[in-house]
């Protein structure tokens, strides 16, 4: 068993245990297949237009992840991605959104590597429970928060603010040509993203002050996600950006003030009692 083989097995393993843990439901008997290449694939399950990377196989209950074309994903993500470093963390970009990873040591391609495969991985065990891509895009990303901890980081709060803002992009269709505007074939990738950056935000920075635990319950948040239909989800993404933004807005706009009237107190604090009465 390669290196790849190895974190691929990990990130399976790794996920289908924090699932369980969490007591979220796993169809039974889930299996992992690991295939070199899309020939390959072919070879043993046909033509397949649909696939790049992975794929959840319903019929036979089987995660298939196909190596070859998660390394060039990998490499992709190592040569491109943005080198935006917040203390702990630094970002990729996955599915048009930034993606937080905790960098715990100096060997950052091998940090990306598994949060690629973990992000992908969990993707397709996603499609087995919640079903389609909106859904299981809000699932991995969740999933991917809380299994790796990053509720703990305060940074991590300032990356999803920049996601509200691309999020905002996306759905305003202030950039027809992205990829990702409303409308366009990936566009569910990103809202499922979207709106798990949401809930993150709403949960973990604006209601949660005791920052060491989690406040919201993923397995509730899960079981919630199956039973959202298509004009729901899709609206519910929009109004919630709408919201979130002029929430973060005002919040800068507080904690702006805040700073201004602390430094003015600290100034009149500092100054000699004689100074003081000729203000």
């Amino acid at each position: 068993m390669d290196e790849l083989d190895s974190s691929i097995k990990n990130s399976f393993d790794g996920t289908i245990e924090y699932l369980k843990k969490n007591n979220i439901q796993v169809e039974e008997k889930l299996s992992l297949i690991t295939l070199e290449s899309y020939d390959e694939y072919q070879q043993k399950y046909g033509t397949n237009p649909r696939i790049h990377v992975g794929e959840y196989d319903r019929m036979r209950n089987e995660v298939h992840i196909i190596k070859n074309r998660l390394k060039e994903v990998i490499d992709e993500d190592i040569r491109h991605f943005n080198k935006k470093f917040i203390g702990n963390l630094f970002t990729i970009s996955h599915n048009g959104i930034l993606w937080p990873v905790y960098k715990n040591d100096n060997d950052i391609e091998k940090v990306i590597a598994k949060a690629v495969t973990d992000s992908i991985v969990t993707h397709e065990i996603g499609h087995s429970i919640v079903g389609d891509e909106w859904r299981t895009s809000a699932f991995e990303f969740l999933v991917y928060f809380y299994k790796n901890e990053l509720y703990k980081y305060p940074e991590v709060y300032e990356i999803i603010e920049e996601n509200v803002e691309i999020c905002d992009e996306y759905i305003k269709k202030k950039d027809p040509s992205s990829p990702y505007s409303l409308g366009s074939p990936l566009a569910l990738y990103a809202l499922g993203s979207c709106f798990a950056n949401y809930i993150i935000y709403v949960y973990e920075n604006a209601l949660n002050i005791n920052k060491e635990s989690p406040k919201l319950n993923i397995k509730n948040t899960i079981e919630k996600l199956k039973h959202f239909s298509k004009d729901y989800y899709v609206e519910i993404t929009k109004t919630f950006n709408m919201i979130l933004s002029d929430y973060i807005a005002i919040a800068k706009t507080l904690n702006s003030k805040y700073a201004m009237l602390s430094w003015i107190t600290n100034c009149l604090l500092e100054k000699p009692p004689n100074m003081m009465n000729n203000i």
